[in-house]
């Protein structure tokens, strides 16, 4: 994460067990992914920026261990955190609008769930083009609240919550453009859907798809009630959702841009 914009009310001990839900869920449709792009073919220096938990790192680390990794995020207790958790990775605080590397310094960059929750990404975009060599490659990972389907109760909030958060919710229908602009090539590209009309016990991955149960598709949604102003259509959706069982999808954007 850059700067927990929806989490300033939550402490870190409270928002580990659901960032760590959602970064499992993430690699079931992250390995695919990483093997249509033939990933355990890089080499090299690869950061995670905006690393949170360190789930998607080490489970990095794992698919390719010839690369040597680097991550940070902007909250010190979570770097002290993934420094004990997983000490092979080195690890730095650093805002990934201000990457505190140097130039032309890494062969791949990974960045998960963090532009949507960042003000002014376009700066952590033009930071990956700075610290990227020639010819590497960065990896953004990112919902896109535009592709929201269901009940208008549903896309009531989502709006909603999309004027209240401090940072973009809909920046990933940006980042072709501003990458583009950079002077990126878009390298290959895959919108996973998730949805919620599986079985909570396991999430099925019919890729590029993942079913998750009805539980876990509204624990994945709960920060939107936390911002101030968002109790009352929280609070009606919460109601609808669990007497009426609100079915929703949304797409999980995976781009893979070379420099």
């Amino acid at each position: 994460m850059s700067e927990n914009l929806y989490t300033q009310k939550i402490s870190i001990q409270d928002e580990m067990p659901r960032l760590s839900a959602q970064a499992n869920l993430l690699k079931l449709l992250l390995d695919p992914f990483l093997d249509s792009i033939s990933f355990e073919k890089e080499s090299g220096l690869a950061l995670d920026a905006g690393a949170g938990p360190g789930v998607l790192t080490s489970f990095l680390m794992k698919k390719n261990p010839n690369i040597r990794w680097s991550a940070c995020d902007i909250s010190e207790e979570m770097v002290q955190y993934c420094k004990l958790g997983h000490p092979k990775v080195d690890w730095k605080v650093s805002d990934v609008r201000a990457l505190d590397y140097p130039d032309n310094h890494f062969d791949f960059i990974f960045n998960s769930m963090v532009l949507i929750h960042i003000k002014e990404p376009e700066k952590a975009l033009k930071e990956f083009y700075r610290v990227l060599k020639p010819g590497g490659k960065v990896l953004i990972h990112c919902p896109n609240d535009k592709s929201f389907t269901g009940p208008q109760v549903l896309l009531d909030m989502v709006a909603k919550h999309a004027t209240i958060h401090p940072a973009d919710r809909y920046v990933m229908e940006k980042v072709p453009g501003i990458m583009e602009n950079l002077g990126f090539k878009l390298a290959a590209r895959t919108d996973f859907i998730a949805s919620n009309d599986g079985n909570d016990d396991k999430p099925v991955v019919d890729y590029p798809k993942i079913h998750l149960g009805m539980m876990t598709g509204w624990s994945m949604m709960s920060f939107m009630g936390h911002p101030e102003g968002m109790q009352d259509l929280y609070s009606k959706l919460q109601s609808d959702y669990m007497s009426n069982r609100v079915k929703f999808t949304i797409n999980l954007e995976t781009h893979l841009y070379q420099k």
